[in-house]
């Protein structure tokens, strides 16, 4: 008996091993390689800095890029392809904070931060819960406010 209570084990064990080996939803759920934001720049970084220090805030930025077909995905040269800056600012609740100060924001990212990159489509700031939207003009090198 005590011998076939090993037999009955090792058939169970060997079950166990084939069906993880041969089950095509193990090896076809497996995830794909996840692609990163970019690091911040130095630039980004002293911005945020002076940020949180003047409005006693948290920033978060990151990239959107858009494939021929319009997809998003995230290319290694990112800004050589039409992107989207998203900078997600968390001000205190009992902070009020201008439109002016939100625009000088977003015309500091398109001029420092991104130089002008003729790609920009354009620079996305989340206020708390508000979306501040401005889309840049590479021809009259100008943003303006989306408006809904």
């Amino acid at each position: 008996m005590n011998r076939s209570i090993k037999i009955i084990i090792a058939a169970i064990a060997l079950v166990i091993i084939m069906a993880f080996i041969f089950n095509p939803f193990y090896w076809l759920m497996q995830p794909g390689q996840i692609i990163e934001q970019p690091a911040l720049s130095s630039q980004e970084q002293l911005y945020f800095k002076e940020l949180e220090k003047t409005y006693n805030c948290k920033s978060e930025r990151f990239y959107y890029n858009y494939t021929k077909k319009g997809t998003d995905t995230l290319y290694e040269d990112y800004n050589k392809v039409p992107f989207e800056y998203y900078l997600s600012i968390d001000f205190p609740l009992e902070r009020v904070i201008q439109k002016d100060s939100l625009f000088m924001i977003a015309q500091h990212v398109k001029d420092v931060i991104l130089n002008k990159n003729k790609n920009l489509k354009s620079v996305i700031i989340y206020r708390n819960y508000d979306t501040h939207e401005y889309l840049y003009d590479v021809n009259k090198d100008a943003l303006t406010e989306r408006k809904d």
